[in-house]
Parts: C-alpha cells; structure tokens; sequence
C-alpha cells in the first residue's frame, strides 16, 4: 500500500510566507515519520556558513562537552575524594564516619548528579520553548560556571556541601543540555547535513569523557593535591565560548512555528545560511505551524507524537541498557588480567574512551550515507556479539584452562566500543529530533533526555548486585536488552534519513 502526501500551498497573512496545508489524518496515522520540514525541498542545498560553525563549536565548548566531562570525572579520584570528605567532616564537625557510611555518603555524591540530570532533562524542554533556544543555551553556561566555582572553592573553604551543590548543579546543566542541544543544532543545520549535525553534539559528549579520564590520571589532576582542578576545569571552555555568544543565532524554526515571528525567523535563517531570504526562504515555508500550544498531554494524544515519544525514550533506555557503561567498569580488571599493571590498566580504559570518541568523530563522515534505522541495527548486532564473546571468553578465562584468553578479552572490549560508536551511541540523542516536527520536538528531547539518566542511574543502582550475583554472567541482562532494542527498531522504528524524493511514500 502507498500512500502520498499532497500540499496545496495557501495565501498566508503576510506577503512573505505561505502556510502549507496538510491531511492531517494522512499525517498522523500513515506516516508518523514524515518530516513536512525537511523533505519537498531536501533536493535543494545550502552550505554550512561560519555561523553555523563557530555557534557548533560555541555549544560544544560551553554545553556538550562539560555535560560529558561531568559524567565522567569522578571515577578516578573517587578514593581520594571520599579522605577529603572524611577528613573535612571530621575538621568542620567533630564527626567521625564509619567505612559504610562514608561510601554511602560519597554513593549520595555520585548519584544526585544523575538527579540533576533528570530534573534537567525535565525542564529542558519547557526552558527551550519559554526562553528560547539561545536564550536556555546561556543558562547552561550560567550553570556550568557556577559550578564550576563552587568545585574549585570547596576544597580552600573545607566545604562538602559546597561539592554537593556543584554535583546537583552539574548535573541539571548535563540534564538541560541533552534535551535542547541535540535539537538546536539539528533546527540549525542544513537537512541534507542533518546527521552530522546529530551526531555533532555526541562528539562533544565522548570528548569530555575522554578529557576527564585523561586529567583524571594520578600523576596529572587526580591526585590529594590537584582534584579541585580537575573538577572545575571545564570552566575555562565555558569561558572560551562566552566571546562567541553574540554571533549564535537563534533557531529560525523556533522563532517561525513557536513564537510566530516569521520575519525575524527569516531574517535569523538568512544570517545563519550567508544567502538572501529569497534564496532559503523554502526552509521555513515547509513548516506546519499550529495555533495550539503543545504539551506532554498533547504529546501523548496525538498519534504521531505518541508513537515518536515512546520510539525515542525506548531507543535510548536501550542505549543505557545495552551494556556500555558496564564495559568500561570491567575494562580496567579485563586488562589486568591480561598482565597488564594497575596503570597500565588504567591507560588502556582511557584508549577504549579514545577509541570511542574517533568512532564517533568517523561517523559523523558516512552517518549521512546510510539510514538511521540500518546503522542502529547494524551497530546493535556487532554489539551483542561482541558481548557475548566477552561474557563467554571471561568465563574460560576464570577456568583458566585456554591460554591466553585474556588477550581476546581485550579484542572483544575493544571491538564492542567500537561498534558501539558507529550507531547505537550518537544515534539515539538525535533520532527524536528526525522524528517529529518542531512544535512537539522539545517536549520529545525532554522525555529522551529523561530516559537517558533514568537509565544511567537504573544500571549504577542495579550493576554492583547484578554482578554480585551473575558474577562472569553479568553481562547476559545487557545482551537480552539489546537483542530487544534490535527486534524494536525493526518491527517499530521508521527511518528517519531524509530522502531525496519530493513526494513522501510509505510502503506497507
């Protein structure tokens, strides 16, 4: 069956835009996927103007990668921390903590990140629609800041509740960033570039991560003497993208279907493409603008966003649940039993974060060229593969009775971080963003960026008791996720790639 969509373009209430009219049944109910924005004019192209860089590299520096270097800076100095904070209770106030509770306080440290990101990933939506996009990207760089500042000050004022703040404010900053830019830079860029930009904010993502795992080394910032400048550092890239503030626009789709300011969309659109209005006026013509305001009931009402919200939260709890974070727990001992030192160990988990990130960066070179759809799929295969290897190679490996299993252990970590790169990573921030129009496009990332730290913080809290009792079988609930978000995006998840056809069919 195919169905095809026709427009009939109709006098606006200005001369300089027309309305495009839709079926609103036909778009809703047989084709939730077709992008009214994207797709009649994807056979025209626009370049990527200086604007549109410098505003990338602004979000990555201020945003994106001080989301990723929050994640995971705390990993290595955690023995260090959990003495400071035993010792500068004892000095603050004459209390003396057992083993138990101090793990439990610096388990309550570690966590309310994930907190914040939650609540972050919650608001995240509201605050891109209620203060614009550029105006929540300023917040973040507020937020960062200040935390930032309160991590630096903590140790010269003895203060863990000042660590605290700067843990929950880092968090809400990581939680607002995943929700709103993946979705700014996507309303940014070009369609016929729209999964390099994507997959743009994911390369920040990893490289803060990376960054962090670097620094975080004993003989550089991870260290008694060092670590408050390991957790405040990121604020100097805050303060490098200050300057490049005033040239980054606000989002044309935002200001022509939310704000219904079709002139200064325009006029924003014709700064950010370097081309006169006549020339790129298209790009905004397309859009379908509702006099409703969109809401999470709505969300759910409508057909289309319905199916795109519960698409775009399952594919990224199944990112979460598919085993990555676990990985890299059990990378460092992989290596030791491969006779590797302690820190030679720990150089070889900060590779596999590099070896991450370039995948993420060579992505972003052929993301364009295949579907979404097909590299998630293909991605997730190579990744259950690779895990049940591992789970299978770390099980003779504690027999002992093949030699030199612990080598394909490190193959196998190694192969999994790499497929994991090409799609199940970058994928899933963006794919809610293809999904769906602008109107219910924040509250869609909102609810991504929800599910995200849901996940994040679902497997911290269940991962030590699950290998506790799994022991070398610990990675067995991460295949079976997996293989579930394989079948789930076959049987449910639309390709989201825009295609080259002015008309739009949907094959059934």
């Amino acid at each position: 069956m195919t169905t095809t969509f026709t427009w009939n373009k109709t006098k606006g209430t200005s001369n300089m835009e027309n309305e495009i009219m839709v079926n609103k049944d036909d778009y809703n109910q047989k084709n939730p996927n077709y992008l009214p924005d994207d797709q009649e004019h994807i056979n025209k192209k626009t370049k990527v103007s200086w604007v549109l860089i410098v505003t990338t590299i602004s979000t990555s520096l201020g945003c994106s990668i001080p989301a990723g270097y929050n994640t995971g800076v705390v990993n290595s100095p955690a023995e260090i921390l959990k003495q400071w904070c035993n010792e500068t209770i004892v000095y603050r106030y004459d209390v003396h903590f057992s083993p138990a509770q101090l793990d439990g306080l610096w388990s309550i440290l570690v966590s309310v990140f994930l907190i914040g990101g939650i609540v972050g990933g919650i608001a995240g939506g509201k605050l891109a629609n209620s203060l614009g996009r550029k105006g929540t990207i300023k917040l973040i760089y507020l937020i960062n800041l200040v935390s930032g500042i309160l991590f630096f000050s903590s140790k010269s004022l003895a203060q863990v509740e000042l660590f605290f703040i700067a843990r929950i404010l880092s968090g809400l900053s990581a939680g607002i960033t995943m929700a709103m830019v993946p979705m700014y830079l996507l309303e940014l860029s070009p369609s016929d570039k729209s999964g390099v930009f994507g997959v743009i904010f994911t390369v920040g993502l990893n490289f803060g991560v990376v960054l962090s795992q670097f620094l975080g080394l004993e003989n550089i910032l991870g260290n008694e003497s060092l670590w408050h400048y390991l957790f405040s550092l990121y604020g100097i890239l805050v303060l490098l993208a200050l300057p490049t503030l005033k040239f980054v626009p606000e989002s044309p789709k935002y200001l022509y279907t939310v704000c219904n300011e079709h002139n200064k969309a325009l006029s924003e659109l014709s700064n950010l493409r370097g081309m006169p209005i006549s020339d790129i006026s298209w790009e905004l013509e397309n859009l379908l603008v509702s006099p409703e305001r969109w809401t999470l009931k709505r969300v759910i009402n409508e057909p289309y966003s319905r199916k795109a919200i519960i698409i775009t939260c399952i594919v990224m709890l199944g990112q979460q649940l598919s085993g990555i974070n676990a990985v890299f727990y059990y990378s460092t001992s992989i290596f030791r039993n491969a006779g590797m030192s302690t820190a030679d160990a720990q150089y070889g988990n900060l590779g596999a974060g590099i070896i991450n990130f370039i995948v993420t960066i060579l992505s972003t070179t052929f993301i364009d060229n295949f579907g979404r759809k097909t590299l998630l799929i293909f991605s997730s295969a190579v990744c259950v593969f690779m895990l049940t290897a591992l789970m299978i190679s770390m099980q003779l490996s504690s027999i002992g009775t093949i030699p030199g299993i612990s080598y394909f252990l490190i193959v196998f970590v190694i192969g999994y971080v790499l497929f994991y790169g090409f799609g199940l990573g970058p994928i899933p921030f963006f794919i809610g963003s293809e999904l769906t129009d602008v109107g219910p496009r924040p509250i869609i990332m909102s609810a991504m960026s929800v599910a995200n730290w849901s996940g994040n913080f679902l497997v911290g809290l269940t991962f030590p008791f699950v290998n506790l009792i799994l022991k070398q079988y610990s990675f067995l609930p991460f295949i079976v996720f997996t293989i579930f978000l394989i079948i789930f995006t076959w049987k449910v998840v639309p390709e989201t790639k825009p295609s080259l056809n002015q008309e739009s069919t949907d094959s059934e």
